[in-house]
């Protein structure tokens, strides 16, 4: 395999996830196991996590001093699959620079230390890459799904909440990262009126191309986001009624054309990204991940975010009564639903994509003695 073929087949598998290893008997694939730790980096006093599937401590950044002042309700930024909180560092410096405190930048690293699949086509990351590397990364991505993050995810807003003294919070997700901040949405509706904004950036809300018929059962996520199956159906609830709600302005950030983003190719993925009755805006010929770091995409988000802070009540209208448990606080216009078809990007070039990421897990497997599943 080239090296440009490589660096496709690893980016288009940090977009949405789309391997697995041996399935155990409960038939769940099973995730491979991250090689460590992601990068610690959170501001003095902020309570070390644990992340709930491997017991290692949840990384990310963010933070300066619990109750520090702040001018914004906390974002919390939720990466993909396949990378971690590094991910974000080009977006956080390009809020600093719009007056954004660290004490009000947040992101977390679910599934451990990540890799340097969210690379952009149009803009470097380089301390992205160089953290990775200072860190010893072995240049392997580990995929891994939605359902099981969620409690991460959870712990670390309300820790984060905790922290800050601000019940507001506001999301930006990308990929995956998407609809795992739904899913813990969806689990805890108590925190739903505590969410000022919420930004998906190119999420799986109603299916991905990299996920096509067949695949359910067989890769990592397309159980869950695969277009049409009952977890999804689930988190959108009859005729899209949960796919907004409450207090919370929506925003999603997508191709929208079917040409540019392999996760969500021809039309019949096209809008897959959007959710009903958010603010769904697109940025035709835009790259999976150009979608998140784009200077001009970054600040029409951020102004977004600061417009909904802006507005919000001064009062929320409910308090939020659960927090984290004691035990983890140790050391995300209205679509059109998506059904699969052979219209825009055919079967067979949906399948070459799969086929080459697959091929391209599949060697790495080999030599750590693991099967893969097609």
């Amino acid at each position: 395999m080239t090296a440009k073929r490589r660096l496709l087949a690893v980016t288009v598998a940090g977009a949405v996830g789309v391997l697995s290893v041996t399935a155990p008997a409960r038939g769940e694939p099973t995730h491979q196991k991250p090689q460590k730790a992601a990068r610690v980096a959170f501001g003095p006093g902020f309570p070390a996590l644990v992340d709930h599937e491997w017991g290692f401590a949840l990384g990310g950044f963010g933070g300066v001093t619990p109750g520090a002042p702040r001018t914004h309700a906390p974002v919390i930024f939720v990466h993909g699959n396949t990378v971690d909180a590094a991910d974000w560092y080009v977006v956080r410096d390009d809020f600093r620079k719009a007056g954004w405190s660290d004490q009000e930048l947040w992101a977390v690293s679910y599934n451990g230390l990540g890799g340097n699949s969210g690379t952009a086509t149009q803009r470097l990351q380089p301390e992205m890459i160089a953290e990775h590397a200072a860190m010893g990364w072995d240049g392997e991505p580990r995929v891994t799904n939605n359902s099981v993050n969620v409690a991460d995810v959870y712990d670390f807003v309300r820790a984060v909440q905790t922290y800050t003294g601000s019940r507001r919070v506001s999301f930006v997700a990308h990929s995956l990262g998407v609809t795992v901040v739904r899913k813990m949405l969806k689990e805890h509706p108590e925190m739903r009126n505590d969410v000022v904004a919420f930004v998906g950036i190119a999420g799986g809300n109603h299916g991905t191309s990299l996920c096509p018929p067949g695949s359910e059962g067989n890769v990592v996520s397309c159980d869950e986001i695969a277009a049409n199956t009952p977890w999804l159906a689930a988190l959108n609830g009859a005729n899209g009624s949960d796919e907004t709600y409450g207090v919370t302005k929506w925003l999603t950030i997508s191709d929208g054309s079917g040409a540019a983003d392999p996760g969500f190719a021809g039309p019949t993925y096209a809008t897959s990204p959007q959710l009903r009755g958010a603010d769904n805006r697109t940025f035709p010929g835009t790259y999976h991940n150009d979608l998140r770091v784009l200077p001009a995409i970054v600040s029409a988000y951020r102004q977004f975010v600061e417009a909904a802070d802006a507005a919000a009540p001064t009062t929320l209208a409910a308090p939020s009564t659960t927090r984290a448990p004691a035990s983890a606080l140790r050391s995300a216009a209205s679509p059109v639903p998506v059904t699969p078809s052979t219209g825009g990007q055919s079967e067979a070039g949906i399948a070459a994509v799969l086929l080459t990421v697959v091929l391209t897990a599949r060697r790495a497997r080999r030599r750590a003695g693991n099967t893969v599943h097609v």
